[in-house]
């Protein structure tokens, strides 16, 4: 329990020192929330272009759309500020020989590379995203109930494993293929499957996304919370697979740390 507590006063001060140095450079801080509030209004606007040629896609009308996609955009804000600036850089400290200094301190490798950066812009996307949801919601005349908002944060966080599930077993793939990086466009590619109607996607497509890369469980699992409460068998299915996900990733993590030869070596 002790290692536990120090492991998050560990990720606070990491987490006031990005703070501290993403503030130094506040034109960054505009430029990403401009553009990441583009991308999101794009979508939007995209969602409002489809239901003028149709009611419902899949069972989901034009609110119900928006929670959705909003509540993806959420989940991915949330993971673009706290984790996902500090995953993309392990292939760069493994091909440098930088992967040493983390080996060296006494702290778990996984934990420092994954919460060693932070990116602000990204939070404030987060709240435009949590606004546009309860905008959503009010306008399908639904008022969650305490129980319901605790449960789709906690699905949020299930959100937020799944993506890093996927994140950390791309660039632990730097063990084994030198330039890295281009993996990770497959990232955001793929994550675009996440802000489809669940019951949009039929045959291999479904079965694939959903049991062996969780990605139409991200978002809508939680959505479907707010908007039509819960369904234990989802529940269960989408927090069990967003679990065995991260311990993959995390022993394929492990794996390649095995394989790494320390510039030194």
């Amino acid at each position: 329990m002790s290692s536990l507590l120090h492991l998050f006063r560990l990720w606070f001060t990491q987490i006031r020192y990005a703070a501290t140095r993403e503030l130094a450079f506040r034109a960054n801080f505009f430029v990403w929330v401009i553009v990441e509030l583009s991308w999101f209004i794009l979508q939007l606007a995209f969602v409002d272009v489809v239901y003028q040629h149709v009611d419902s896609i899949a069972g989901w009308s034009r609110p119900q759309m928006i929670v959705l996609v909003a509540t993806n955009q959420l989940i991915q804000q949330i993971f673009t500020a706290f984790f996902m600036p500090g995953l993309v850089k392990l292939p760069e400290l493994v091909r440098d020989g930088k992967l040493d200094f983390v080996l060296l301190k006494p702290t778990p490798p996984q934990f420092l590379i994954s919460t060693s950066h932070l990116e602000i812009g990204p939070l404030a996307n987060a709240v435009i995203a949590a606004v546009v949801v309860t905008f959503a919601l009010h306008d399908l005349h639904i008022t969650p109930s305490l129980p319901s908002v605790l449960l789709y944060l906690l699905l949020l966080l299930a959100g937020l494993l799944t993506h890093y599930a996927l994140l950390l077993t791309l660039v632990s793939l730097t063990f084994w293929i030198i330039q890295a990086e281009s993996v990770l466009l497959g990232y955001y590619s793929i994550f675009q499957v996440a802000r489809l109607p669940r019951e949009a996607a039929k045959g291999w497509f479904r079965i694939l996304f959903t049991f062996a890369l969780p990605l139409l469980l991200v978002a809508n699992i939680p959505a479907t919370t707010l908007l039509r409460g819960s369904q234990p068998a989802s529940l269960i299915l989408f927090l069990l697979t967003s679990l065995t996900a991260t311990l993959f990733a995390s022993l394929f993590f492990q794996l390649g740390l095995r394989r790494y030869q320390s510039a030194s070596s």
